[in-house]
């Protein structure tokens, strides 16, 4: 049996099928197909049954993903306990987050961490449903605004991020908001849809606006901010997102104020890999010089 193979297998099994795994592999979906066919061969079990729709592992192939995904923990742990001795760091992170950290956190501090690993090599996934799961074994470490619930994974709530009651301008010159006290009446409403409602903010926003018409109900934050700068009505953003733009006005921070805890989370099987520590670190340093901004204070 051909250790190769064996990765072949593990990344048809995270992404159920030949062409994202080819993808991550770097090679063509009948490359895979021959790989996992050779470590069929070899093992003389099938491992998975081929249907039109992807690869769906046997019961001898769901035993062997166990088993496999030790080897692979293993490997990688003596890889990086033997390798970059000299303090190089060398290899793959994977990370996955949402838009608003991702574009208001993350890439902005990312040169940083470059110029200090030029051999590190980082994969960002920015994923709405990360709000609420770390896809299974297709990446490292979660950068979230939910604490998970299930699955092997080491979790560390390293800062927190501000929600504030935000509309526009133009809005608020068509309907004046007048009150000085909660909740503020008779107002159009921009709510959150799936994947972003499990979170506190549609309660928060029931909670500050009363008696509104939720005549829009969006399921990403960028679509968020999209129809409250055109005008659709009031509703909550993230203060880091919001309060850079010029269109739009913070109602009542008094009193209309959310946070959420940031959650870093990273799987068990990487944990103590040196390059996860690092970027672990890295992350945790960018949240809490962030804080401020990101706890809608600096404005």
């Amino acid at each position: 049996m051909n250790w190769n193979d064996v990765r072949y297998f593990l990344a048809v099994t995270r992404h159920g099928g030949l062409t994202g795994a080819a993808r991550e592999m770097k090679a063509s979906p009948s490359t895979v197909a021959r790989r996992v066919e050779t470590l069929e061969a070899a093992l003389r079990t099938r491992l998975f049954e081929r249907k039109p729709d992807g690869y769906e592992l046997t019961e001898a192939g769901r035993a062997m993903v166990e088993k496999a995904t030790a080897i692979e923990a293993a490997m990688h742990e003596l890889e990086d306990g033997f390798c970059g001795q000299d303090g190089h760091v060398s290899g793959t992170v994977r990370i996955v987050t949402v838009d608003t950290l991702a574009h208001h956190l993350l890439m902005p501090n990312l040169p940083v961490l470059q110029e200090a690993y030029p051999d590190l090599a980082l994969g960002i996934a920015v994923n709405a449903t990360s709000f609420a799961q770390l896809p299974y074994r297709e990446s490292d470490i979660g950068l979230r605004l939910c604490r998970p619930e299930q699955g092997n994974f080491v979790v560390r709530r390293i800062g927190t991020i501000g929600f504030g009651l935000y509309a526009s301008k133009d809005y608020l010159a068509r309907h004046p908001v007048r009150e000085d006290q909660l909740p503020i009446a008779g107002h159009r409403l921009i709510t959150w849809g799936d994947p972003l409602s499990f979170l506190a903010l549609p309660k928060t926003l029931r909670s500050w606006v009363e008696s509104g018409i939720a005549n829009l109900t969006v399921d990403s934050m960028q679509a968020q901010l999209l129809a409250m700068k055109a005008g659709n009505g009031l509703g909550v953003l993230p203060c880091i997102l919001a309060d850079e733009e010029e269109q739009l006005v913070r109602l009542r921070p008094d009193l209309c104020q959310q946070e959420e805890a940031i959650w870093l989370v990273v799987s068990e099987a990487v944990r103590d890999m040196r390059r996860i520590r690092v970027v672990c670190d890295f992350l945790e340093t960018i949240v809490k010089q962030g804080q401020l901004a990101l706890s809608g204070q600096a404005r």
